[in-house]
């Protein structure tokens, strides 16, 4: 039986992450809201944690409304590793939701 190899966990302050919108008839408000500077309740294992979108790209040709990428800044570290999945939650009362996964580091 093969091996995983071990996983790259580290404890940051920034990653990038792939996210989607939880559902899909509020992707709109979800990108009109998802800005650079905006922020949000990053709960990731048991953890929650402020998290600010300082970076807001499409993935290559998918439309954002499928997928966008995320670079966040933490408002403290949390460890986590490439492929760990997290949730996001607007911290405005909106009740806004996203699901991501972090990206492979210096991706």
């Amino acid at each position: 039986m093969a091996t995983r190899p071990p996983l790259d966990a580290r404890e940051v302050d920034r990653f990038d992450a792939l996210v989607t919108v939880d559902d899909a008839d509020r992707v709109d408000a979800f990108l009109d809201r998802c800005v650079t500077g905006s922020t949000w309740l990053a709960q990731i294992r048991t953890a929650e944690v402020t998290a600010t979108v300082t970076d807001r790209n499409p993935l290559g040709t998918f439309e954002e409304r499928i997928c966008v990428c995320l670079s966040f800044r933490l408002a403290l570290p949390v460890p986590v590793e490439p492929g760990l999945r997290f949730r996001l939650v607007a911290d405005d009362g909106s009740d806004l939701t996203a699901s991501g996964v972090v990206r492979p580091w210096g991706g």
